[in-house]
């Protein structure tokens, strides 16, 4: 499919007093610095979205220098005072003169944190969109419109929309009345939810900046609701969701309580509690499929979340070299040990049940001994950290946030 991008860049940017375009966060992969116009046009590109088009207003000879530098040529709105949608529209008509014949984001520049994976799911959807409308003109000879796909995150409407092409006269021949909302009023509209908090997040002040600039640097993560949000899109059945809520609940305890540990001893904490709860409620997310807990890993880098990726893809089983910290992935693969269903259950009495389940396979029951080692050596390690049992801190972490108690099983 093909797709562009117009990167809406020329506001006045009063309540900020600098050009929002080049206000610095840290969007590279490697956590480095660079502007929001730059971190956008990165992304797109990784995204194999190759036409850019830049619109630039106020503060033009900048925001026209950094494009220059990222080896686009901005389109000048000389309506920028007029308001957002005549940046818009300026960006539509020089789409339209070049040729081009796609779907194309909106994406202001003062949005600069959506992940990629919401421009992934967008495209997917206009993708299936298209399938479809085919599958419709081959049996019937008529299909309705392609409509604007729009993210949509908890209900919320964000950015960017992606819009079809054939919508481009009505956008240019607008009066600006209630702005693209009411250039495409009576088009078709399809909400794409999306597990993606930062669609709603702009910087129009200061403070705004100060706070994006913080959560730039947690993009590569889910939060929890996010989390939840994925559960959701992916129809976890309520066994499963059960099981992820306590396994997170367990998790982050677990973290609490090691942070705790190690801020007293004079350590950086290392942990945190969110992500060993984000960690948590996704371990099991495609439980069902061959290897779930690889998939797992495979579908949050897909969604280009590796960070994420790692906290869930060994929570069957793993060993930590004594040199290397306990970080989330430890804790995550602890406490599904501890987990059956939504209850509490003993290490010891999880593998003891597995190995009464095997007894009469010898290879398994032997893979099964080399698990529960590794598990006791983990737990051992931790509660020598943290000064207590982690069965402790896991069975009340689920009596608290479950209501669980302690079942015979595993």
């Amino acid at each position: 499919m093909d797709s562009a991008v117009i990167v809406l860049a020329a506001g006045m940017a009063s309540r900020m007093g600098a050009a929002k375009a080049l206000l610095s966060l840290p969007l590279l992969p490697d956590g480095g610095r660079c502007s929001a116009l730059r971190g956008l046009v990165k992304q797109y590109r990784a995204a194999g979205v190759q036409h850019v088009v830049i619109v630039s207003g106020f503060h033009a000879e900048v925001v026209e220098g950094e494009a220059s530098a990222l080896g686009l040529k901005a389109v000048r709105n000389p309506d920028a005072q007029q308001g957002m949608f005549t940046s818009v529209r300026a960006g539509v008509a020089a789409l339209t003169q070049s040729g081009f014949d796609g779907y194309f984001f909106v994406q202001p520049v003062d949005i600069p944190l959506v992940r990629p994976l919401t421009l992934r799911a967008l495209r997917n959807a206009a993708e299936q969109e298209e399938a479809g409308r085919a599958a419709e003109l081959a049996v019937s000879g008529k299909a309705a419109p392609l409509p604007v796909f729009i993210p949509a995150f908890d209900g919320q409407e964000g950015h960017p929309p992606l819009v079809p092409m054939h919508l481009a006269p009505r956008i240019i021949a607008h009066n600006g009345q209630n702005g693209l909302r009411g250039a495409l009023e009576g088009a078709p509209l399809r909400h794409v939810p999306v597990p993606d908090a930062m669609i709603l997040e702009d910087m129009d002040t200061p403070d705004d900046y100060a706070r994006l600039r913080f959560l730039a640097l947690e993009r590569h993560m889910l939060l929890p609701v996010e989390a939840e949000s994925l559960l959701h899109l992916h129809n976890v059945p309520e066994k499963g969701l059960r099981h992820g809520r306590a396994v997170g609940a367990v998790a982050c305890c677990l973290a609490e309580a090691l942070a705790h540990a190690r801020e007293i001893a004079g350590y950086e904490a290392g942990v945190d509690p969110r992500w060993a709860l984000s960690g948590g409620l996704l371990h099991d997310i495609c439980k069902g499929q061959p290897r779930h807990e690889a998939a797992a890993g495979d579908l949050l880098r897909q969604m280009g979340l590796p960070d994420m990726a790692r906290l869930v893809q060994d929570h069957r089983d793993l060993s930590l070299p004594g040199d290397e910290p306990i970080t989330e992935r430890e804790l995550v693969y602890l406490a599904d040990k501890y987990c059956y269903g939504g209850s509490f259950v003993p290490i010891e009495r999880r593998f003891a049940n597995k190995l009464e389940a095997y007894a009469q396979d010898a290879a398994a029951c032997e893979a099964i001994r080399g698990r529960m080692v590794r598990a006791n050596e983990l737990e051992e390690r931790l509660a020598r950290e943290i000064g207590r049992a982690p069965a402790l801190v896991a069975e009340r972490a689920l009596k608290r946030n479950c209501g669980a108690t302690q079942v015979n099983a595993a």
